[in-house]
Formats: C-alpha cells, sequence, structure tokens
C-alpha cells in the first residue's frame, strides 16, 4: 500500500495524452484488449502488464474468474505465441503471490526501458479496468492499483482522473430515461428530421450492432455489460417511437 508518497498533479501535457488514449478506448466500448490488439508492448512491458494485473488480482485475497478471463482476453488482444502466453501466465501468478511492491520496481522499470508516455498510460488503463472489475474499486484493489501506478512513474492525480471518467462513462447505476418525443429518438440514433427512414433504419442497425455481444466481446465488467443492455434498449425503444409516428403519418 502506499506510503509518503508526495502527491502529483496531472499535467495539462499527461491530461490531453490520456484523453487522447481514452477516446480511442471509448470508441471500442471499453474492451483494453481491442485497444492492446492496435498496439504492441515490449517484453518488459507485457512483464510489467501481467505481474501487477495478478498483485491487483489477489487485493481481497482471491483471484475470481472475472480476473482469470480479463488477463487471458488481454493475451488474446496481445496476440500472444505459446511461448509467449505461458510467460505471461507465470508473470500474472507471481504477481498473484506477490504481497508488495516495492522490491522489484527497479527490475521492473529496466524491463520496461525507456518507453513512450503513452505505453505507460496503456498498461495504467488496463490495470485501472483490472481494479475495477466488480465495479468501482474497493480500497484494497485501489491501493495496490496505486502501488503499479507508482511503478510506473504515474501520478496518483491519473487514478483520480480515470475514477471520474468511469464515474460518467461506465459505473452508470440508473438506466438512462426512455425516448418520448421524436426528437428524442432522433438525438439517440444521432440523425434529424431531415434524415429519410431507410437511412434512419440503416443508423439503427449499425447502433444495435456496436451493442451486440458478440461484437462487444467477453472481457466486459459487469457494470460494462449492464451499460450495454441500457444502451441496446434506448436504441430500440428509439427505433420503436421513430416506426410508430411513421406509420402515423403514411
Amino acid at each position: 500500500m502506499m506510503s509518503g508518497r508526495e502527491p502529483q498533479a496531472l499535467s495539462s501535457g499527461l491530461r490531453d495524452r490520456l484523453d487522447e488514449l481514452l477516446a480511442e478506448f471509448d470508441g471500442h466500448h471499453h474492451q483494453p484488449s481491442k485497444l492492446l490488439a492496435e498496439h504492441t508492448l515490449s517484453r518488459g512491458g507485457r512483464r510489467i502488464l501481467f505481474f501487477c494485473l495478478g498483485y491487483i488480482a489477489k487485493a481481497d485475497g482471491r483471484v475470481t474468474e472475472s480476473d482469470i478471463r480479463y488477463a487471458e482476453n488481454l493475451m488474446v488482444g496481445l496476440e500472444l505465441s505459446g511461448k509467449t502466453r505461458r510467460q505471461a501466465i507465470r508473470h500474472f501468478q507471481q504477481g498473484r503471490d506477490c504481497t508488495d511492491l516495492p522490491g522489484i520496481r527497479l527490475v521492473l522499470w529496466r524491463l520496461l526501458g525507456r518507453t513512450h508516455l503513452r505505453k505507460r498510460l496503456l498498461i495504467g488503463l488496463c490495470l485501472f479496468h483490472g481494479a475495477q472489475l466488480p465495479g468501482p474499486p474497493r480500497k484494497p484493489r485501489r491501493y495496490r492499483c496505486e502501488d503499479a501506478f507508482f511503478r510506473l512513474e504515474l501520478p496518483m492525480a491519473a487514478i483520480d482522473y480515470l475514477s471520474r471518467w468511469y464515474r460518467e462513462h461506465v459505473w452508470i447505476s440508473e438506466p438512462p430515461p426512455k425516448p418520448e418525443t421524436l426528437q428524442d429518438a432522433y438525438r439517440i440514433l444521432g440523425v434529424d428530421a431531415r434524415t429519410s427512414f431507410a437511412e434512419i433504419k440503416r443508423a439503427y442497425r449499425r447502433e444495435v450492432s456496436r451493442y451486440h455481444p458478440d461484437k462487444l466481446g467477453q472481457d466486459l465488467s459487469p457494470p460494462e455489460q449492464v451499460r450495454a443492455r441500457d444502451q441496446l434498449l434506448r436504441l430500440q425503444q428509439a427505433w420503436d417511437v421513430i416506426k410508430r409516428r411513421d406509420r402515423l403519418t403514411r
């Protein structure tokens, strides 16, 4: 757990980099595996990722099926071969059995080398996502995630920033209101009154396909699964409003 560390502010440059990464993450429906598929991590970067992931997963005393499935999905996203996959599993297990990170700080950092800030942020985002699999991180997972961020030389303010972002985009406790008007329906589907019915139908199908379970994959946390279902429901409700109005105006 953290102790005696001076808080670091989130600089405007770091915030901008984090915003860019989160925008990309949002475009992948909050699936780290798909985000990793578009990036490469060095051997040291992968070691840090899976070691710290195992360390965070054991925060509550036991590693859950969700933690294991999440790690496996990240391996798929990184397209690890049989050998590198076995190495990732071993690093995860080593992290799981570790009770403190300070003793490995220099070793991990040397393995990571002069990794670009964006890669460190990418690893940090994947670790934060792992910490929040059961929902907003409780203290044990939060503290271990902070430890990992410290090893990555990322400020604690980055975790606070991620927490706010997840609160607005992922940890949504109540479903959005049901669309009641035609304007509500247009806004949800991203169209307007000038859009033809055929184009609206295509927009509806396109949006629905984005939230289909086969499209989203298997590495969504329970809160994200709820959010996806809520979004699907809103799209269907918006489409019902538009269809009903189209029938009345024919």
